[in-house]
């Protein structure tokens, strides 16, 4: 019972580092920047958390990753946290009802938060305003940054899942 306790400590606290770790990665300047646009590697991976380990932690994950974005962001501080939070949990709850966890259902999750994410954060930043040729700056700002973020997705899939087997086999032992 006790080793039980460490292995989950250890396992979230691993999952804590890795968004961290990716949040210094996504936002180095010139790192992983392919035409202007730069994935954002936490969404991706707390997608795949999501999906291994079920809404709740998907959800307390979710929140996390999108303070992150938060803290790069041009919106309002946790309007990320709240996105990212409502569609992990969402992935997480898909998971355990409907479908199967695997990398294409893990490209979907990701590149369908990540259109919503643009499609609102381009509602109410820039469309509503009325601006002339406004449409450009989601076909070639926002809209590169859904397809390279889901185009990463599978790399942060894998990595969280080979993570997520490992600590499983650990309780599984105890």
């Amino acid at each position: 019972m006790k080793n039980a306790k460490l292995t989950l400590t250890v396992k979230y606290a691993a999952y804590t580092l890795l968004l961290l770790i990716l949040y210094v990665l996504q936002t180095t300047p010139g790192l992983f920047a392919l035409f202007g646009a730069k994935p954002m590697l936490v969404v991706s991976a707390a997608i795949a958390i999501a999906m291994h380990d079920g809404e709740f932690t998907g959800g307390l994950y979710g929140a996390f990753a999108g303070l992150l974005c938060d803290m790069g962001g041009s919106m309002l501080f946790g309007f990320n946290g709240l996105f990212t939070a409502v569609f992990c949990i969402t992935a997480g709850l898909l998971v355990i009802h409907l479908t199967y966890s695997n990398i294409g259902g893990a490209t979907l999750f990701v590149f369908i938060t990540m259109l919503a994410r643009g499609g609102v954060e381009y509602l109410f930043g820039y469309g509503m305003w009325g601006y002339e040729n406004v449409e450009k700056i989601f076909l070639y700002q926002m809209l590169p940054v859904v397809i390279y973020t889901a185009a990463v997705t599978p790399l942060m899939f894998i990595l969280v899942r080979w993570l997520h087997r490992r600590f499983e086999k650990a309780l599984r032992r105890e």
